[in-house]
């Protein structure tokens, strides 16, 4: 569900759908809700669209399921993972009764709603249709195989080749497809040589995510900010901790790393235990935690797409000290508008020489800034994808 707007894949889409409904078009939305407490928020989407379609769906349930029907199936788990019988009754129903102009799907296992409609070879044969993969999920699963046991490398893998075929035909049946960076873009076609894609890139919200004026800073707080039961950001800080902390702590008194988002993982909780980690899980607004902070960290390890924690902290005007790995699609000049640390030795070099230099790690977030509002604003970016579910 596109809603509330507080983590990666929520905030494309929501901004897709805002920027939609701004632009007079009638809009019909359906979705999967796999938070329950999402579901008190379905008032403020039914002010954007004509029609509100949603299934409530227990992620702990369908992950044993989508297991199950993948591994007796030639289909990636995603795919069941993602697919409910209720939601797709609810689109046929509704495609019973209305005509539409265009469907855009957002990441691909939506695009099992559109083959699995009793309409696919009638109604929607020549409807257009638009595909946001976003970024190239085939590649992550091939990624995280790499890092794990014997069972779930080969799970893993498989979903990468699995996943691969399946997005190979969105894009030979739909009219359109997305990626979210010409880096992506480029990663997809070293698979499918071929691939026509397009480029939709992310945008921040300025006005949101802008310069608190009159708040403290802490001198030697850094910050993580990232939903904490997501595995590449799980990973960043448990090697940022292991490898990059116990050198800071040598040279950086009353140092104070700060992990804020939703649902820590056992192993992040964990780190509440050390004296100088604060772990916040859910928190209202992350901009206060953003703007106290002296720096912005981003140290992940696996990364795929355009990092909204990046571009959240920059537009903040936030010194930001990241892995190249997270600046991947991002369109930045390193040392000028963003610092960039290749190892954990640079990681302590860096976060060190700013947080010992106020106006130099002042000017860095002031170049940052600069480069959101000239680069990064959600109109400019989604024209072209207006433009395209029109093609």
């Amino acid at each position: 569900m596109p809603y509330p707007p507080n983590k990666g894949d929520k905030i494309r889409s929501y901004n897709f759908l805002r920027y939609l409904h701004s632009m007079g078009h009638e809009v019909h939305l359906a979705c999967l809700i796999d938070d329950p407490a999402d579901e008190s928020h379905t008032g403020a989407l039914r002010e954007m669209v004509s029609t509100l379609m949603y299934d409530v769906i227990s992620p702990r349930t369908k992950k044993i399921i989508a297991v199950f029907k993948g591994l007796l199936s030639s289909q990636p788990v995603t795919i069941p993972y993602f697919y409910s019988k209720e939601l797709q009754s609810s689109i046929d129903k509704f495609l019973s009764n209305y005509e539409v102009d265009s469907i855009l799907c957002f990441s691909s296992p939506s695009a099992e709603y559109v083959y699995r409609s009793q309409h696919y070879e009638q109604k929607l044969k020549n409807v257009h249709k638009t595909m946001d993969l976003i970024d190239v999920d085939s590649h992550k699963w091939r990624q995280y195989a790499q890092s794990c046991s014997r069972f779930l490398s080969w799970l893993y893998k498989r979903e990468g080749e699995l996943l691969l075929e399946y997005e190979k035909k969105i894009i030979a049946s739909f009219s359109n497809t997305i990626l979210i960076s010409d880096a992506e873009k480029q990663l997809f076609r070293q698979y499918v040589p071929d691939a026509a894609i397009e480029v939709v890139g992310n945008g921040v919200d300025l006005e949101f995510f802008s310069p608190l004026p009159d708040v403290i800073e802490e001198p030697a707080t850094i910050v993580f900010t990232g939903a904490m039961d997501y595995w590449p950001n799980v990973e960043g800080v448990c090697w940022f901790v292991d490898n990059v902390l116990p050198g800071l702590r040598q040279n950086n008194a009353g140092l104070k790393l700060k992990i804020v988002g939703s649902n820590p993982t056992p192993q992040i909780e964990k780190l509440a235990a050390l004296e100088d980690v604060k772990v916040t899980g859910f928190v209202d607004d992350i901009r206060e935690h953003i703007a106290t902070a002296a720096l912005c960290i981003v140290p992940l390890q696996t990364a795929r797409g355009v990092q909204n924690k990046v571009l959240e902290a920059m537009s903040m005007g936030k010194a930001v000290i990241c892995s190249p790995q997270s600046l991947e699609g991002i369109r930045a000049v390193v040392g000028q508008d963003v610092i960039v640390a290749n190892s954990a030795e640079e990681f302590i070099e860096e976060i060190s020489g700013y947080l010992a230099n106020k106006g130099a790690r002042q000017q860095l977030g002031q170049n940052a800034r600069a480069c959101m509002e000239q680069q990064y604003s959600w109109p400019l970016h989604l024209k072209a994808m207006e433009r395209l579910i029109h093609a």
